[in-house]
């Protein structure tokens, strides 16, 4: 389990450094053409909007093992033995999540393959956009099974 974290670790921040240099790379040269010569470029507006969702998506993703994610922290004060039950409620809500994600995504994506759409500039085909869905669904989920086996792992009496 530690070597598929690993993995998905070093993937997710690759990946978000990448979207990240590319988006910055794609916003400066916008910045320059319009300004400097008169002549906005369209394309990294629309780049730049595809790899945000990518980044975000990644980003999501990557506060789960940090325990960054949003969580209403006023139930675990009040019901500090709860706290293992309150844990796993939210590893298996998310779980669900990623499942749903991956079984909507897919559906998704397979409508946008039968149309073949675009988006209008780069002509990105919206299946591969949409394909971000199942993706995300699938580290999420990979992601929720791994906090699920850490709390098993290692129980604390006083949570149970």
């Amino acid at each position: 389990m530690s070597a598929l974290n690993a993995v998905l670790d070093r993937m997710e921040r690759w990946g978000i450094l990448i979207c990240f240099t590319v988006s910055l790379a794609a916003l400066c040269i916008s910045v320059v053409t319009r300004y400097l010569f008169q002549r906005p470029l369209t394309w990294p507006d629309e780049l730049t909007t595809c790899l945000f969702m990518f980044m975000t998506f990644l980003g999501a993703v990557m506060a789960v093992p940090k325990k960054a994610e949003l969580k209403v922290d006023v139930l675990y004060e009040f019901f500090p033995k709860a706290r293992f039950g309150l844990d796993l409620l939210l590893h298996l809500v998310r779980l669900g999540v990623g499942l749903t994600l991956i079984y909507a995504g897919v559906n998704f994506m397979l409508i946008e393959m039968e149309m073949e759409t675009v988006t209008p500039i780069l002509k990105i085909p919206n299946s591969l956009l949409s394909g971000m869905l199942p993706f995300f669904g699938l580290l999420l989920a990979l992601r929720s099974i791994g906090e699920v086996h850490k709390l098993w792992a290692k129980p604390r009496q006083e949570d149970r």
